[in-house]
């Protein structure tokens, strides 16, 4: 084992050694010179690069908080139409009350005066005519008194 270690140890130090240069330190200089120079144009390049990404998230950024209040003021919008709507439903609703209970007694005289020209033509049914009518109107009556109970 102790041989083994012995072999590995001159190997690392022949490696170590720097190879011998094959060209002039005056063209070394130069290529040198070269690399830093395009070192410093990548470095350049890589701000120019990182600067427009930078821009660039900043104007998506910008976008999407944009966006994001034009939805929110869209939302807004649109719950209060739905309120707009709900209360002029109710509105609707509430004029229609009145209204209904005061259509409800020319409808019962609607409805005789409806059936009466039938009736004129045939005798008989003129006779029968006044007396379906009236429980017709009855019937009638009693609906619109319960929607009344239930709304009160």
């Amino acid at each position: 084992m102790a041989v083994a270690n012995k072999k590995s140890a001159p190997r690392a130090v022949k490696s170590a050694k720097p190879a011998a240069p094959t060209k002039k330190a005056s063209v070394l200089a130069r290529e040198a010179q070269a690399a830093k120079k395009r070192l410093l144009k990548l470095r350049a390049d890589t701000k120019k690069a990182i600067d427009a990404a930078k821009r660039e998230v900043a104007q998506a950024v910008a976008a999407a908080k944009l966006a994001l209040q034009a939805e929110k003021q869209a939302a807004k919008d649109k719950l209060a139409a739905q309120k707009e709507k709900a209360k002029a439903a109710k509105a609707a609703k509430s004029a229609k009350k009145p209204a209904g209970a005061k259509t409800a007694a020319p409808k019962k005289a609607a409805a005789p005066k409806a059936a009466a020209p039938k009736a004129a033509k045939p005798a008989a049914k003129v006779v029968k005519a006044p007396k379906k009518a009236a429980p017709k109107a009855a019937a009638k009556t009693k609906p619109a008194a319960g929607v009344v109970a239930k709304a009160a």
